[in-house]
This record gives structure tokens, C-alpha cells and sequence, in this order.
């Protein structure tokens, strides 16, 4: 078996795997599966009658699902996140990180708040880290605007 074939089934083997052992419920993903090929992300976007655009040529590999409050990262291919724009408030995000904590254990937690020229910038991440990858529930307050979202990942080397 040549070297460059030996690779390529090397990194299949390796995504493949961090797929299955990561496991996130795709109704949390918007029915996106981490792992999964681009191709299939098309076809379910396209089932939804949403579309995949690029967010930026700045941004290789990051996509924008109009149509939904979503987007993905796709690295060589394979789906390695999915983040989600959720709505709601404190008590929103404290039930869905109360109830993460229960699939993926205690999460790190940190806060930050400081002034800025357009006011006050708060933010409260709760990270639950996996050995295959993990999420982070963030709920941020800009100048009083609220956002409140959620990014599930695999680890995957991007080449």
C-alpha cells in the first residue's frame, strides 16, 4: 500500500471515529451530524429548503445555513461544527447548560464583563469539553443587546 493511500485511510479511520464516539443528537444540530460529509450537509440543507453559503472568502470552510439561525464549520470535507443562534434569555440558557451537564458532566465556566465604546460587554460561556470535541452554551450582552447560542465541534486536524 502505497504512503499517500496509507494516509488517506488514516484520516477517514480517524474522522470516522471521532464521529461515532462524539455523538451529538443532530435535533440539537438542526439535523446536521457531525462527521458527516459536505455533500450530505448539502442534501439535508437542501431537504430543508435552506441553502449553504459561504460566510466569507476570508473564512474557508465556514458556512452560513440561510434559512435557519445556523452554521457550520466543514474542515477536508467533513462537518466539524454546527453552531446555533438560540432565543432567549438567563433562565433559557441556564436549563439548556443544566441540562448538557447531565449528557457531558460539569462544564467550565467563565465570565467577563467590562465597559467599552459602545457599553458594557458581558459574556458567560459554559464549555463542556470531550476528548473527541465538546460544546460551549454562550450567553452575551453587548450595549444591552442579548445573544444566546450554542456550537457543537469534533476534533478534526483541517489540512
Amino acid at each position: 500500500m502505497n504512503f499517500s493511500r496509507r494516509i488517506y485511510l488514516s484520516t477517514a479511520f480517524g474522522v470516522f471515529a471521532a464521529s461515532v464516539a462524539y455523538a451529538a443528537d443532530p435535533k440539537e444540530l438542526g439535523g446536521f451530524m457531525l462527521g458527516s460529509s459536505f455533500e450530505t450537509a448539502q442534501q439535508h440543507a437542501l431537504g430543508q429548503e435552506w441553502e449553504l453559503v459561504p460566510t466569507s472568502e476570508n473564512l474557508p470552510g465556514q458556512w452560513t445555513v440561510k434559512g435557519a439561525n445556523l452554521s457550520l464549520g466543514v474542515c477536508n470535507g467533513v462537518v466539524s461544527s454546527v453552531y446555533e443562534k438560540l432565543e432567549g434569555d438567563l433562565e433559557k440558557f441556564a436549563a439548556l447548560v443544566f441540562s448538557m451537564q447531565l449528557d457531558f458532566g460539569e462544564p467550565d465556566v467563565q465570565i467577563l464583563s467590562l465597559n467599552s465604546g459602545i457599553g458594557v460587554i458581558s459574556t458567560i460561556d459554559a464549555r463542556f469539553d470531550k476528548v473527541d470535541g465538546g460544546a460551549t452554551v454562550q450567553l452575551q450582552s453587548i450595549g444591552g443587546e442579548r445573544t444566546f447560542s450554542v456550537n457543537h465541534w469534533m476534533e478534526i486536524e483541517c489540512q
